[in-house]
């Protein structure tokens, strides 16, 4: 005769049961790499949700102004070249500047298409 198993549900020791958020759903679709970088950087920044790293949770805290997403320099160097001076030109690139450059370009436009 076999005899009752006695080891206990995973539900009733609270394993697989998170907390409930009460927010709206929204979907995508994401390709595996990017899902598993977005993961990556949801878990360096602590969104975590049930232990697992939580993309819904990375871009809660870029809504609410908790994290600021900031645009990667340009590729090629010769793009920020105009704004350097001369000297600069041929010997350095630098990032900072050429972010500088993309934003303000981002916001003179911004404000342009709302006049």
């Amino acid at each position: 005769m076999a005899q009752p198993t006695t080891t206990p549900n995973p539900l009733e020791l609270g394993r697989g049961k998170r907390p409930k958020l009460n927010n709206q759903t929204v979907s995508m679709r994401l390709s595996q790499s990017t899902r598993e970088a977005l993961e990556l950087i949801a878990e360096s920044y602590g969104c975590l949700y049930g232990g697992k790293p939580w993309i819904a949770g990375l871009l809660d805290k870029i809504g609410s102004g908790q994290l600021t997403v900031v645009p990667t320099p340009p590729k090629l160097p010769a793009k920020a070249a105009h704004f350097q001076s001369e000297d600069a030109k041929a010997t350095h690139f630098d990032p900072k500047e050429a972010v500088k450059h993309q934003i303000s370009q981002r916001h003179s436009n911004h404000h342009r298409s709302k006049r």
